[in-house]
């Protein structure tokens, strides 16, 4: 195939052709991949909260940071590994009738499981290794609480613009030529999620589990609302917006 993808005929074709390869997948290798891009986000994340701890979650700080963080979506990019964010947009097998949906959403199942587990390690490891002091934390834990504690439409609204920004910035990769550019726009547009401060569910499982082993007040059951929420609000932009409304732009030429 092409290496550059440009159009929503074209997107659509490449999405769907790196959808097969994703739904061909074994159930062990979807598990190393989801577990291993918890881990790439959380890298990520570690390099944003330094950043901010050292200059006072200042603006310039916030900005600094942000530019960081994409480090770990561009791993993910070129290690190849499974993110259930952009993966939500492997829904066009379902438009093209190739998947039925219970297959696709077992899929994306074990991907955010995978994710979740990733996750979960990469906090414990920042837990036990003591790598962020006092200041860091109370900015974790602040963050924290305050997503545990956002209403509903909030923070479905926000998950929804969140997987919108991602998930496009993921597309305008697949169209880039080369290696370069395809991170030069990911990270541009990654950079942008995060100083958006919208909600995405792989970095607030890393968010939220390293503040509950920090002693944080928040119970299993408020992580719980929030990711739930969030993955939903993720899911519907990645797989049922960006996702269909290339397919519609695209799929008479496709069938022809």
């Amino acid at each position: 195939m092409k290496k550059g993808y440009s159009g929503p005929k074209s997107l659509t074709e490449y999405v769907l052709y790196q959808s097969e390869n994703k739904a061909a997948k074994q159930f062990v290798n979807l598990l190393i991949q989801g577990f291993l891009a918890g881990l790439y986000i959380a890298i990520g994340a570690i390099g944003y909260f330094k950043i901010i701890g050292y200059t006072g979650n200042s603006g310039v700080g916030n900005f600094f940071g942000a530019m960081v963080f994409p480090l770990g979506i561009i791993a993910i990019l070129v290690m190849q590994a499974e993110l259930f964010t952009s993966d939500t947009m492997v829904m066009v097998l379902v438009y093209q009738k190739k998947l039925k949906l219970i297959k696709i959403l077992r899929i994306l199942l074990v991907i955010l499981i995978a994710n979740l587990l990733g996750s979960i390690f990469a906090a414990m490891l920042t837990q036990t290794s003591g790598i962020f002091n006092d200041n860091v934390m109370d900015i974790i834990i602040h963050k924290s609480l305050y997503k545990v504690n956002m209403p509903v439409v909030q923070m479905f609204s926000s998950a929804f613009l969140c997987n919108i920004i991602v998930s496009t910035g993921v597309c305008l990769s697949y169209s880039c030529k080369d290696e370069i550019a395809k991170i030069v726009v990911l990270w541009l547009a990654i950079t942008v999620f995060v100083l958006s401060g919208t909600e995405h569910v792989v970095a607030n499982m890393y968010y939220l589990f390293v503040a509950y082993f920090g002693g944080a007040d928040i119970t299993l059951l408020q992580i719980f609302y929030n990711l739930s929420i969030v993955t939903v609000g993720n899911f519907i932009a990645g797989g049922v917006f960006v996702a269909g409304i290339n397919y519609l732009l695209a799929y008479k030429e496709i069938k022809k």
